[in-house]
């Protein structure tokens, strides 16, 4: 019984990105999978999907229903077991109230994968399938450090934390059935929070929990999973955030296509103050994690012509596609602004680094405005040379 339930694993968040991570797991037979219910209408929804998940690639559906699931919002949740393998995959702004429930069954030797859409809604969409989410997991560097805070404080009862950056293309149908309509991968890493960042030093635990989770990943063939360095991780999630925290409040804001983002000079020139602000937040962020010095090929990456360029390919390269934020406000969904611009404001009031062009943003998008060309000198006191 112990070896079953160390070897499960939970997986909290059956959106887009949890139904395809918990079907390919299922389906590579690697490790029992549990479901974790974390809303009363998700159970009610399990029973009419006939407590199966559903996966359409290329036109043919494919069912796997080798799942066990739990209720976490019921309170015999907490007397339930510990849990050894997490892969959480809910809102960036939904994360520490879900795992609140489960804090008491997670630990030192419990292994946490964020896999999960926000401060990296990656606007890298399928170009065949403008609505597709691709997604890129930048929102850990922010939710870590929140679900730490929030529920584990104290070092010597914290879990490993690893986060995911995923490049498939994946919809949703209904609840419980997705298409996976882009192939792509799964690089994880591991990740720390910040009062861990800068440190060589290496938490013991039993056995090799944390690998265990990784290399069920890496056995599931549809995902496509491999590992990558904490410093690589940490450097692709972070140019993931730029161009994010440009292409996402933006498009929003201007109501256009991804292509159509920088038709208008004046357009550019805010982008170019925005990654002004940018740059030096996540150079630091970056330098102060890993002791990358400043002259060092990583820390270049991230200067401002750099980033502009990374910038203008993913827009060229989505041209046809709606950024993941500007969906969540057509639908009146609330946004994950928060855990992308907000994410640069925060670190650079932390840094020193003026980040009013970002608050702006934030402020914006969380007042669901929409303004036009003309409004940016006056909207942007830092544009009045537009």
């Amino acid at each position: 019984m112990m070896a079953s339930i160390y070897k499960t694993i939970h997986i909290l968040g059956l959106g887009n990105l949890g139904n395809l991570t918990a079907y390919y797991l299922a389906a590579s037979k690697s490790a029992p999978v549990t479901l974790l219910l974390h809303r009363s209408e998700q159970v009610s929804q399990w029973e009419e999907a006939g407590q199966c998940i559903d996966v359409v690639t290329n036109g043919r559906s494919r069912i796997q229903g080798k799942f066990q699931y739990e209720k976490t919002f019921e309170s015999i949740n907490g007397h339930a077991g510990q849990i050894y393998n997490l892969i959480v995959a809910t809102k960036t702004y939904a994360t520490t109230e879900a795992l609140r429930p489960l804090r008491a069954r997670l630990n030192a030797d419990s292994t946490i994968l964020f896999l999960q859409n926000g401060m990296g809604n990656s606007i890298q969409c399928s170009p065949s399938f403008p609505n597709t989410d691709v997604v890129a997991n930048n929102s850990c560097i922010g939710t870590v450090d929140e679900v730490t805070s929030s529920l584990f404080a104290t070092p010597s009862e914290r879990p490993h934390y690893y986060t995911g950056i995923v490049s498939h293309g994946v919809y949703t149908k209904r609840a419980f059935s997705v298409v996976h309509a882009g192939q792509g991968y799964i690089r994880v890493g591991a990740a720390r929070p910040s009062d861990e960042r800068g440190s060589s030093t290496t938490r013991i635990t039993r056995d090799a929990t944390p690998r265990y989770l990784l290399q069920c990943l890496c056995k599931a063939p549809g995902l496509s999973t491999s590992e990558e360095s904490e410093e690589r991780i940490l450097h692709i999630q972070l140019q993931k955030l730029a161009i994010n925290a440009v292409i996402n409040p933006l498009t929003t804001i201007f109501d256009c296509l991804n292509g159509q983002l920088f038709d208008n000079p004046q357009r550019l020139i805010l982008s170019r103050l925005l990654l002004s602000e940018i740059s030096p937040v996540i150079s630091r962020v970056f330098a102060s994690s890993t002791g990358a010095k400043p002259d060092s090929e990583a820390i270049s990456s991230f200067s401002i012509p750099s980033l502009e360029q990374i910038v203008l390919d993913a827009a060229n390269q989505t041209a046809q596609n709606i950024s993941s934020m500007r969906q969540d406000m057509l639908n009146g969904r609330r946004t994950e602004i928060d855990y992308i611009n907000g994410y640069i404001v925060e670190q650079g009031a932390k840094l020193g680094v003026d980040c009013g062009m970002n608050q702006m943003l934030v402020r914006l998008i969380n007042d669901k405005r929409k303004i036009a060309d003309a409004e940016i000198p006056e909207i942007f006191s830092n544009a009045k040379h537009c």
